[in-house]
């Protein structure tokens, strides 16, 4: 809790043994670590360092029971590994748990119940070394892609989740590999899997920066 000025005399007034016990009392004049909403893929302004960056949650609300959520997408190609993303009508993000499950398990259309697919997606994300996703709801609904009327039955990760997942879950074992990725060494092969080529493409870069947007 802090005090401005007028409400610390009203205080010092009121209790002057405060003055007296606690030297060097002052008014807090101005926040001296800024808190606000900052868009992290805002390019080329200044940033001040003493503001704390604050990702908004991106998880979406439930549709209505019998309503669809409708969705454009667009195809991204990192190395050769396509990435579908698809945006929401607010301008958010997402990636279909099926490009996760095909970069990671090589299958296109998992299983809800063998596969897990909840299950296993709160696991993962147990899993990250961040608390940014914990409690996130993931769940199955029906999307709409407007521009090619189709439909599909999906559960939508956050576009910044999916690249926490896929710089997590399949980072290199070995280590030497490891190595020359993380120097900006390594060159992929045309046997090498896909989840480690857009692992180490995502080592430098962020998927965004591909996407075409409103104001490009």
């Amino acid at each position: 809790m802090a005090f401005g000025r007028k409400q610390l005399e009203m205080l010092l007034e009121n209790t002057p043994e405060f003055k007296n016990n606690i030297l060097g009392l002052d008014a807090l004049e101005d926040d001296p670590i800024p808190v606000k909403l900052v868009d992290k893929y805002q390019h080329g302004k200044e940033k001040n360092k003493n503001v704390v960056e604050v990702e908004p949650w991106e998880e979406l609300e439930p549709m209505p029971e019998g309503e669809v959520r409708i969705m454009t997408r667009q195809f991204l190609y990192v190395d050769g590994v396509e990435v579908e993303v698809c945006t929401n009508t607010n301008g958010k993000y997402f990636v279909r748990h099926n490009v996760y499950w095909w970069i990671m398990h090589r299958q296109k259309n998992p299983d809800p119940h063998y596969n897990r697919i909840i299950e296993n997606l709160k696991n993962r994300v147990d899993g990250l070394p961040t608390i940014r996703w914990s409690g996130y709801r993931f769940r199955f609904e029906t999307i709409v892609f407007e521009e090619d009327d189709v439909e599909v039955e999906s559960v939508l990760l956050p576009l910044t989740m999916f690249e926490d997942l896929i710089k997590n879950d399949a980072k290199p074992g070995d280590y030497k590999i490891l190595e020359e990725i993380q120097n900006g060494e390594y060159k992929s092969k045309p046997n090498d899997n896909v989840s480690l080529k857009l692992f180490a493409w995502l080592n430098s870069n962020l998927l965004f920066s591909l996407l075409q947007t409103k104001n490009s």
